[in-house]
């Protein structure tokens, strides 16, 4: 998971060298083909850089690092992108397999992000407790852990601790049973914790409208609604002893969530499709496509699911989908479609070369 604003650094640079590196990681099994693979993309980084005569290197010293962390490779996702530039050093986990290959230009190749940050079969999870915080983000084949140790405190314990020259006003329990006042207290806490963990998150969900699902005791669930400023919670709630489920049996309990999102945006999209029984709204054409994206006519952008490596289409999507994310222009992906089409706002609009 990334955020828009190291999303959008990367977009916009723009000199070279920009490298970046894609590939598909294993999550479980033998590690050491993690490592490989990543080895020699960057080797043939090195000779590519030669090639261009570009003798300098040590922006590359982190990707080099890597391979020799074996820990890092044993904890991976389904796939890992790096960028590298003088003043750019990313390292991001990938929700989808890319295809392995390496890139030496003036910009990165920033589909796999962009497909990942415009991807409606997207769903957050927040299991909230007063012990532990944990955030995933989980897509149709998987669901992975995000860190989020530098934005959110472990428990409440340590969230009020750490808050605890912000604290000002606590029950004094005068006129009160001391029932009434432990459990007006607690509930006060609770809801400081709350406000302590949706600020912690904010970093990654501001900008995002992505439904976020929160696995927690029924009355957590409506009071942290109650208080988080995202405004994507999701209505499914996940109910029980949510700290003791593992990864797996969570991506199970997001079955309905994913259910529901596929049936939206499949309906969507026929419907779309449907209501342009003269065929004036839908462009596969290159030239005439990313004319009508460039005058904003463009409501739905079509992927193909299987993108080949052929550089021309690569280069095509990219494009594409950089517009795309800027204009906050719709993306589907499909499975049968061969090539990139889009669905215009207005009748197709026909580029004037006189």
């Amino acid at each position: 998971m990334i955020e828009n604003e190291r999303l959008d650094n990367i977009i916009n640079h723009e000199s070279f060298p920009a490298v970046s590196i894609l590939i598909p990681t294993l999550v479980t099994g033998d590690y050491e083909v993690n490592r490989i693979k990543w080895k020699n993309e960057l080797n043939d980084v090195y000779q590519k850089l030669e090639e261009e005569g570009y003798d300098k290197k040590s922006f590359l010293q982190k990707a080099e690092d890597l391979i020799n962390d074996s820990d890092f490779w044993a904890n991976q996702s389904s796939g890992l992108v790096g960028y590298f530039s003088e003043n750019i050093c990313e390292i991001i986990n990938l929700l989808e397999a890319p295809i392995a290959k390496n890139v030496v230009a003036d910009s990165f190749v920033t589909t796999p992000l962009i497909l990942s940050k415009l991807n409606k079969q997207r769903v957050f999870l927040l299991t909230l407790s007063q012990d532990n915080v944990r955030f995933f983000e989980a897509i149709n084949s998987g669901i992975y852990p995000v860190r989020i140790e530098d934005l959110v405190p472990p428990d409440m314990a340590k969230a009020l601790f750490l808050d605890i020259e912000k604290e000002s006003l606590h029950p004094t329990g005068q006129g009160m049973s001391n029932t009434q006042h432990h459990k007006d207290k607690s509930d006060i806490r609770i809801e400081q914790f709350f406000r302590i963990v949706d600020e912690g998150l904010w970093t990654l969900l501001e900008g995002e409208n992505v439904p976020l699902v929160i696995a927690a005791v029924e009355e957590h669930h409506s009071a942290y609604k109650n208080i988080s400023r995202y405004k994507h919670i999701s209505q499914h709630m996940i109910t029980g002893n949510v700290d003791n489920m593992s990864p797996a049996e969570l991506r199970m309990q997001l079955d309905p969530v994913f259910e529901d999102l596929k049936s939206k945006e499949q309906n969507l999209l026929d419907k779309k499709l449907k209501s342009d029984y003269k065929d004036k709204k839908l462009v596969d054409n290159e030239k005439d496509l990313l004319f009508n994206l460039e005058i904003d006519n463009v409501d739905t952008c079509i992927i193909p699911s299987k993108i080949t490596d052929n550089k021309e289409q690569v280069l095509l999507i990219e494009q594409i989908l950089r517009t795309c994310y800027k204009r906050k222009v719709d993306i589907a992906i499909k499975d049968d479609f061969v090539n990139v089409a889009a669905i215009t706002r207005n009748d197709i609009v026909i580029q004037n070369n006189s």
